[in-house]
């Protein structure tokens, strides 16, 4: 269906608006047990969430459409592992985040009416994504009757019925979220008090000056810390301590890599093919294609494209003679001059793209009538303007201007820099049937076709039992983290670290894909030594050297750092004390630095709307000190990020500031607040198990 290749060339935006919106907010084991039996059904569950189960079939459905949404918008009949561990984020997060909101949603009663859903399909509230999908690109108007026409049709078309479902999903699921949203913005408002509050603050504007006495001249062994303070402190701040379960590994890797015998093999291989390759009877596209372990590159390229190493060799060679062999990342390569020919830089064309049809045959027919039109004196732009389907180029009656070779898709770049000025030529591509005119040629120059033959530099089925055979020797006697250190040293191995690892991790260092390590490291006890897993070219084997569990940290572990923020309020209440002696007698500002040694900074024009002074760093306490300070007074001293600070405001000024701007822009930034921060929020409230990693 016509419509359906719209909704394909959209899909990149339906993505971002679906899966983007449920991200703004924050950013398989057996399944049988030894009897035979199936598993418990909570052995089944990928998470809960807020109490609710979330089953592995229901799970990996959801990672199922949504791979093969992907998969039809962008042409592609299988994805990388890097594409579907962004799928399987996208899910999650959506996941979470669709279980919290549609919780919320149902007890506050919000929903999606069937009315409603139809008037974000067909009404008058249309949603943006359907008016883009079925907006006349001729016109720039909406059309409802390509619309209604769809829908009428879409039940034929399994993959438009797929698209339109999900869409629809999408559309309710967002509709929700901006619901609630709206309900929190709400009861989130600004008074205006705290509007007045703001304006007060920010309207003064002051200069001033400031000494500043670091905490790190306080020596720590001016300050005394108990356990019971480090323990009172803890207990008092637990939640900032939380973290997530992580595990630490040691582990060592063996990597299958050609020998030197597996390079002369290679060699040799070439050197043979050789005798075959530069035959001129040989067709070299059909042989490299068959043969080579890289593609054939069917263009002519200039001088300057071609490899270095290269160019002296076509300047001078005959057609059909090779170069080679010779050794160019990692492999073995032989290339062969296959023809030269005079070609243009650039070219100027005009096009009429053709693309709305049933069948390639209707496109190819409707072409050739257009043509006939053409030869027959008809004005070009004017059948663009009429029928091309690329509105790019449609309004300017099909002109794409000069472009280089290689600009365009191969076919339709291949028509245009092999044909002649004024010709009219028809080609097929991915986005239809185009009819080209060619308008001019740009400059002539020498082109150069190469068909280049690889062998790649691999190892063989021996050097990799070799080396395989190593890495289970080594598992075999090391089967302790003593004996794994032990043998690491004599046999001068390299240790490397998986420090912190996370179950939603999926990279360790330059392991590819070790998911199954990360499994692994999670369902062992420290000091358990692991199989031999093979990830890419390298077997590794690890030890587990360390694990912390989901929960506030141990005191032991944090101890420093609470001592230390201790410390720093102790040396901050010694400065006070210290300063407050001083200020007796003094009278200004300078008297007291030189009684303190310290030096008197400056600071001009600073607003309550400040965070940063230059001279002292990002110091919210300081700019709230000298904004409220009065003019040539010496403040009290207080503590700061960094140490302790005291001002002397030596000019102030009034700025008008209105309370009802302010009231606007302290909405807005609650406003971003509720749109930024509701999903970490509401994460935040509930209780989720993950339990992904025993499936994913």
């Amino acid at each position: 269906m016509a419509t359906l290749e719209k909704i394909r060339n959209k899909a990149g935006v339906l993505v971002a608006i679906f899966i983007g919106f449920a991200l703004l907010a924050f950013v398989l084991t057996d399944l049988l047990n030894s009897t035979g039996s199936i598993l418990r059904s909570s052995e089944q569950e990928v998470a809960e969430i807020d109490g609710i189960a979330i089953s592995y079939p229901e799970y990996q459905a959801k990672i199922d459409e949504q791979e093969e949404f992907i998969k039809l918008q962008s042409r592609k009949t299988s994805l990388d592992q890097q594409e579907m561990y962004r799928i399987e984020d996208q899910v999650w997060n959506q996941t979470v985040f669709e279980t919290i909101i549609n919780k919320k949603a149902e007890e506050l009663g919000i929903k999606v009416t069937p009315e409603e859903l139809l008037t974000m399909v067909t009404g008058k509230n249309v949603h943006p994504t359907i008016r883009q999908i079925f907006t006349n690109p001729q016109t720039g108007v909406f059309d409802q009757a390509q619309l209604i026409n769809f829908l009428k049709q879409k039940d034929n078309d399994p993959q438009a019925s797929f698209f339109w479902n999900y869409i629809e999903k999408q559309i309710i699921s967002e509709r929700i979220n901006q619901k609630y949203t709206a309900l929190l913005k709400k009861g989130m408002y600004i008074t205006s008090q705290q509007a007045k509050m703001e304006a007060d603050a920010n309207s003064r504007k002051v200069d001033f000056k400031f000494i500043a006495q670091r905490y790190i001249s306080i020596p720590d062994s001016a300050v005394q810390i108990s356990e019971s303070e480090i323990e009172d402190y803890y207990n008092e701040n637990i939640k900032s301590f939380e973290r997530e379960a992580t595990r630490d590994i040691e582990y060592v890797t063996f990597t299958v890599k050609p020998s030197a015998e597996d390079k002369e093999m290679a060699k040799e291989w070439i050197t043979k093919a050789m005798e075959v390759f530069g035959n001129p009877d040989t067709d070299p596209e059909q042989y490299v294609k068959m043969n080579s372990d890289a593609p054939y590159v069917d263009k002519y390229l200039s001088i300057n494209q071609i490899n270095p190493r290269l160019q002296d060799f076509v300047k001078t060679a005959e057609i059909d003679e090779l170069y080679g062999p010779y050794e160019e990342n990692n492999a073995f390569k032989v290339t062969r001059l296959v023809d030269i020919k005079m070609l243009p830089d650039s070219v100027k064309a005009r096009h009429i793209l053709l693309r709305t049809g049933a069948s390639i045959e209707e496109l190819n027919a409707k072409a050739d009538s257009l043509i006939n039109l053409l030869n027959n004196g008809a004005d070009f732009a004017k059948l663009a303007r009429a029928n091309s389907e690329d509105p790019g180029s449609a309004i300017n009656g099909g002109d794409l201007g000069w472009f280089k070779d290689g600009a365009m898709v191969k076919p339709f770049n291949d028509a245009c820099f092999n044909a002649k000025k004024g010709d009219i030529v028809k080609v097929q591509t991915q986005f239809g049937v185009h009819i080209i005119n060619i308008q001019e040629l740009g400059k002539l120059v020498e082109k150069y076709k190469l068909a280049t033959l690889v062998r790649d530099i691999t190892y063989s089925s021996k050097t990799y039992q070799d080396v395989y055979s190593k890495a289970t020797k080594f598992a075999a006697l090391n089967n302790t983290p003593e004996k794994f250190n032990k043998a690491v040293e004599e046999e001068n191995l390299i240790k490397r670290y998986g420090k912190g690892i996370k179950a939603s991790d999926r990279n360790i260092g330059s392991l590819e894909s070790p998911r199954s390590l990360v499994r692994w490291a999670f369902e062992n006890e420290v000091g358990a030594i692991s199989p031999i897993y093979e990830f890419g070219d390298e077997f590794v084997i690890a030890v587990l050297t360390g694990k912390t569990e989901k929960g506030p940290a141990p005191l032991e572990s944090v101890k420093n750092q609470i001592k230390r923020e201790l410390m720093k309020e102790k040396k901050g209440d010694i400065i006070i004390n210290n300063i407050k002696k001083n200020m007796a007698g003094v009278s200004s500002i300078e008297q007291l630095a030189e009684k303190l040694g310290v030096n008197v900074q400056n600071a001009e024009g600073v607003t309550f709307a400040d965070r940063q002074v230059t001279g002292a760093g990002i110091e919210p306490s300081l700019v709230a000190l000298a904004v409220y300070s009065k003019k040539d007074e010496l403040s009290k001293p207080v503590k700061g990020n960094n140490g302790v600070f005291l001002v002397n405001v030596t000019n102030e000024t009034k700025v008008e500031v209105s309370p009802e701007v302010e009231k606007q822009q302290l909405q807005q930034a609650i406003n971003y607040k509720v749109d930024y921060g509701i999903f970490e929020a509401l994460k935040n409230s509930v209780d989720i198990t993950d339990n992904r990693i025993k499936f994913y």
